[in-house]
């Protein structure tokens, strides 16, 4: 076979590759989380990630099999570090959009901010951006996930008082509540070390909890505390975590 006919063969496997990629590839990878097919592909990737990495194991309400039945949806978890929304992402086949310190949201990885749809949060207080936000995703059928200890909890074994926030969020929206506890995760509140040492972490999806009618934001948050201090074990420290960072930074 001459030249031409090399390249017309190799034209030709060239647009049968595209086109395998456009008509079977894309399509399956978009149903995934967000409907988007490189969110699709980062997730299933994410799933092997965590099973390798931080040898996940999942316990609770059968892992949530149906997506279609979780929104509006308030995600909310103890925090024990930086890998926590990845690992409890991983596991659900929707999307959770999480609410994170703006401080934390580096300018230059803003295309993953936004690709990752999170809410950035104003903790020194003087913006309301992020309530508003989380309040459109949730009135639209979504899910938003939050960290109401505010911070990375150390020592293990701590659950931390809970701001007043998630219970604001649940009592204006009305949405019911899917309440998590994590644990075994790398014991730092720096980025890199929690995201790739090695652990033994667990996710335990304790509940979904119907909204009740229930206005009074404290009471909410109270609520959510003292569940997971009951699922878990784990001692309260009625110490409020500072929102600040820490004077070594988050790596």
């Amino acid at each position: 076979m001459n030249w031409l006919g090399w390249a017309v063969l190799g034209l030709v496997a060239w647009i049968a590759l595209l086109t395998l990629v456009y008509l079977v590839f894309l399509p399956r990878m978009a149903r995934g989380p967000a409907s988007d097919p490189i969110v699709g592909l980062a997730w299933r990737l994410l799933k092997v990630a965590v099973r390798l990495i931080h040898r996940l194991k999942v316990t609770g309400l059968e892992h949530l099999p149906d997506p279609d039945q979780y929104g509006p949806l308030v995600v909310v978890c103890n925090h024990t570090g930086s890998i926590d929304p990845l690992l409890v992402s991983s596991q659900c086949p929707f999307m959770i959009r999480w609410m994170m310190g703006d401080d934390l949201m580096w300018d230059r990885m803003k295309p993953i901010w936004k690709r990752l749809q999170l809410i950035p949060v104003d903790r020194t207080g003087e913006r309301l951006d992020a309530l508003r936000e989380a309040l459109r995703t949730l009135r639209d059928g979504g899910a938003v996930g939050i960290f109401p200890e505010g911070r990375i909890t150390l020592p293990r074994g701590e659950i931390r008082p809970f701001f007043d926030g998630v219970g604001a969020l649940i009592a204006h929206s009305k949405a019911d509540t899917l309440l998590v506890w994590i644990e075994g995760t790398p014991e730092t509140n720096h980025v890199l070390p929690s995201l790739l040492g090695l652990s033994h972490a667990k996710v335990h999806f304790i509940d979904r909890i119907p909204y009740d009618g229930e206005r009074d934001p404290s009471v909410i948050t109270d609520r959510l505390r003292q569940r997971i201090i009951e699922t878990s074990g784990w001692n309260a420290n009625e110490e409020t975590l500072p929102l600040e960072l820490p004077e070594h930074g988050p790596f």
